[in-house]
């Protein structure tokens, strides 16, 4: 079994959906949940070699809070993850809100807890081809002020790493980004996904065309099943064969927390707790 779940935001409290109601959820902890779901999914699908869990991005929220206190206030859900992987397979594919955890783990030199970690996954699962990736890469190409995914990442490491410094160390990363150029872009980078993607440019519908699209090859490598996260709209279109994984609890419209299961090749959508 495989087990896809992306959009986590660990340490934020930003964006969370009470669900149905579209507003903030002020009394569901999150996190806590979350380290309950990887007990229940390590007992539930992951107890082989052949499974795998896929953290598709965003697992941790390092914009909105010190990744110091983010590491150390989720321990016990990393310790889950290390049960897991002691018999399964966990790879992580990195987002725009833990961007520089890629860093951290390429530093640390060691593969005890994530088999792989990359921007991309390509795997074969029974015979089907299957590309994992968090998806913000589609918001660079959907964006009206600047279609450089170098710059956006480089935006992205600077804001994990600045989220909770004391001073004015990120309104110095902003102002160091070449202001006069890229200020509605600066603008934009510091909205919510919701805001950003369901503003007036519309991007969240550029975002879809662009996964579904035959070209999709050329910027995303896919050549079958293409799996993305970072809209927190989840959805499956066998036509195209594509899928998004949703959030954990941050969609305005149901607030579920989502994940997704991949079983004799095919994708299907599931909310915990449910």
């Amino acid at each position: 079994m495989i087990v896809v779940v992306s959009d986590v935001h660990l340490g934020s409290d930003v964006g969370r959906k009470s669900k149905g109601t579209g507003r903030a959820c002020e009394d569901l902890d999150l996190d806590p949940l979350f380290q309950t779901f990887v007990g229940y999914i390590g007992k539930e699908y992951l107890q082989t070699k052949e499974d795998r869990l896929i953290l598709l991005g965003d697992i941790f929220d390092f914009w909105r809070k010190d990744a110091a206190e983010v590491m150390i206030e989720n321990q016990d859900t990393v310790q889950k993850m290390r049960e897991i992987a002691a018999r399964s397979a966990i790879n992580y594919v990195v987002g725009n809100h833990d961007y520089s955890i890629r860093e951290m783990w390429r530093k640390a030199g060691t593969q005890i807890l994530f088999s792989t970690m990359d921007k991309r996954l390509h795997l074969n699962i029974d015979g089907e081809a299957f590309t994992f990736m968090h998806g913000h890469q589609f918001e660079v190409l959907a964006n009206p002020y600047d279609k450089s995914e170098k710059l956006y990442d480089s935006i992205s490491a600077m804001l994990c790493n600045s989220a909770g410094v004391t001073g004015s160390a990120a309104s110095a990363i902003w102002a160091a980004i070449d202001p006069e150029k890229h200020l509605d872009y600066m603008k934009s980078m510091k909205k919510s996904v919701s805001d950003r993607l369901k503003g007036k440019h519309s991007a969240i519908d550029t975002v879809e065309m662009l996964a579904h699209s035959k070209s999709r090859p050329i910027y995303t490598g896919a050549d079958g099943w293409l799996v993305y996260g970072h809209t927190h709209r989840s959805y499956i279109d066998g036509d195209t064969k594509t899928a998004n994984t949703g959030s954990w609890g941050r969609d305005e419209e149901n607030g579920s927390l989502e994940y997704m299961i991949i079983e004799g090749g095919k994708p299907k959508l599931c909310s915990y707790g449910t």
